[in-house]
Formats: structure tokens, sequence, C-alpha cells
């Protein structure tokens, strides 16, 4: 490809232009996003069980703008990015899946005005029959990918075996459990965009160790080939996430929806998988963690007891019932979002 001659000597130059293009991409065609919908009416029903400051304040917000973050990486990655390495083909498949149930679910909420969407353990099933394959996949790009071993950073040079089926249903957790917290940290002005950024910033950091054979040897890790090309996909995707979060901050001139949550947090776990750094992945992605384990906490003890724990789950809103501001919500968020990142790397790099 033209590209790749052109980049082949300028890695940096590939860096900056995949970001500034799906910024660029992103934030356009939102604009126009946002005046069509206005222009329509289309507006996404506000959960009514949520807070009530919600009910107001975000009625009229266009949803599925995660549409753009999802287009724009696309564009960019096929004009820049070497869409003939397999492993970007998989990732590139993963997220449009998640993207794709994402949709269904924000076009029956806009369109059946039902704030529930699409019934959720149809999407659980659709999304663990995806990622199942995605391991075949992944065990004939390189056989690495079959190997059931976990790696412990905390002791060096340790790996922990799991049986062939249990590694499989934790692969599943991983990627499956990474989009639906995302998904459900999206619930707030600007709250799941930087986060994910941070992610993804973090894993390009670990992708540059794992795909650089001497870093991979000098830390004891498995070196594993041809992910490097997973550094310019991150960078694309926070480019479009950036673009988004132009429109996000609040107050929100548009939602992202679950078409641009779920695929997000897949592309997040699916990298995770792919470097084989699940462990340093569940510390950096710890803020996500949380919301998720509040939402299962609430259900189970609800259930159980008949009694929640939180005022409100996920527990970003067990924060806003508190009497905090919706901004003061996100901030310690963001703030808490960096703190598990700087932890994370530093574990991966004593």
């Amino acid at each position: 490809m033209l590209t790749n001659l052109l980049f082949e000597n300028n890695l940096w130059l590939k860096a900056i232009t995949c970001f500034l293009s799906s910024l660029i991409i992103a934030k356009i065609s939102l604009k126009k996003y946002i005046d069509y919908v206005h222009q329509k009416q289309l507006f996404q029903p506000i959960r009514l069980d949520g807070p009530q400051s919600h009910l107001e304040t975000k009625k009229k917000t266009p949803t599925m703008g995660g549409i753009f973050i999802i287009l724009s990486t696309l564009i960019t990655t096929l004009l820049f990015i070497n869409i003939f390495n397999r492993y970007i083909i998989i990732c590139l498949v993963v997220m449009i899946t998640f993207a794709s149930i994402g949709l269904v679910d924000d076009i029956l909420k806009v369109v059946y005005k039902n704030p529930k969407g699409f019934k959720g353990s149809y999407k659980i099933i659709i999304q663990f029959l995806v990622i199942g394959l995605s391991l075949l996949w992944l065990g004939i790009i390189d056989k690495i990918h079959l190997d059931n071993r976990i790696y412990i950073p905390i002791i060096d040079g340790y790996y922990l075996t799991l049986w062939s089926i249990l590694y499989v249903l934790f692969v599943n957790f991983v990627i499956v459990g990474t989009s639906n917290a995302v998904n459900l940290t999206d619930g707030l002005d600007g709250l799941v965009s930087i986060p994910a950024i941070i992610n993804l910033i973090c894993l390009i950091i670990l992708i540059y160790f794992i795909s650089t054979p001497k870093l991979a040897q000098s830390f004891n890790i498995t070196e594993i080939k041809f992910t490097g090309e997973l550094i310019f996909l991150s960078i694309s995707l926070i480019g479009s996430i950036s673009g988004f979060l132009i429109y996000n901050l609040k107050p929100a001139k548009v939602f992202m929806g679950d078409v641009g949550s779920l695929a997000i947090g897949s592309v997040l776990g699916l990298i995770a998988i792919i470097i084989k750094q699940e462990i340093i992945f569940f510390i950096i992605s710890l803020l996500f963690v949380a919301e998720s384990l509040s939402v299962i906490l609430q259900v189970g003890s609800y259930k159980l007891r008949k009694k929640k724990i939180f005022l409100m789950a996920p527990i970003h809103h067990h924060f806003e019932k508190m009497g905090w501001s919706e901004t003061k919500v996100v901030r310690a968020f963001w703030s808490a979002s960096g703190f598990f990142a700087i932890l994370g790397l530093y574990i991966f790099l004593i």
C-alpha cells in the first residue's frame, strides 16, 4: 500500500496522521448528525428509574453518537493502517459486531421509545458466541493464543495455567465483561471517554513492549509478533473518542449510545487478550470493573435480601444521590481511572 511506504520510516507521522484523521472525521460528522437529529426530533427516552435530574436536562439530547466513533476509526484504518494485518482484521470484525449489537439496542430505544432496548440475555449470548469464534481465529493466527496460561505480573516469570474450558470462559469474561462494563459506565456527560482514552494509552505502551523483541526479553514476557500495528488502531480510536468528547462534555450535545460503548469495550478487552496481559489490564480498568461490580452487587443483594447496597447503581449514580454534582463525579472518576492506570503500568514495569 502507498500509505505503508509513506510511513515506513516515519512512524510518528503515521501516529499523528491516524489521530488527526479520526478526530477531524468524528468532529465534522457528529456536528452534522446532531443538527439532523434536532431537525427530525429523534431523541432517546431517558430511563425513568434513573436520577430525576436527568429527566429534564438530558431528554432532548441525541444518542447513537458512537456510530461516528466507529466510522471514523474504520475510515482512518482503511486509509492509513495495514488492513492485511490479521490482528487488525479481527479487531475490526469484533468492533463492528459489537457496534451492530449496540446499534440494534439504540434503535429500539429511539424508534420504539423503549428505554430498556435489546433484551440483555440475547446480547450476552451473541457476544459470547462472537468471542468464542474469535478465540478460534486467534489460534489460527498464532498458536500462542491457544496457550492456556495467564501471566501473573507480580511474580516474575510466573504463569497460571487453566484448563482449556476455563480459559475459554476467562477470555469471554474479559472481553464481554469489559464491553458491558464500559457500557454501564456511560451514564454521565463525558464520564466514559477519558477512562477509555487512558486505557487505550496504557494498551499502546503494553503493545510496544510485547511487540519489541529486546523489551519483551528484558521484561521476561512473551513476545507476540505482528501486534505493533494495533498501536495505530488504538491511536485512531483515541482520535475518534476525542472528536466525540468535544460534544459530550457537560452539557452534552450528544450521547455515545450502546453502539459506541459496547464496541469500544470489546476492542479494549480483545487487545488485552491478544497481548496476553489480562491481569495488568484488569488493574488498569478497575474503574470499569467497579462500575460493573456495583450493578452485580446491587441486583444480587436485592434479589437475595430485598435490600440495596447503593443508593443507585451503577455506582456513579450512587454519588449523585449522595449530593455530588455531575461534574464532581466525573472528575473524581477520571482521577480514579488515571490512578489505576499508573498503578497497572507500575506493576508491569517493576
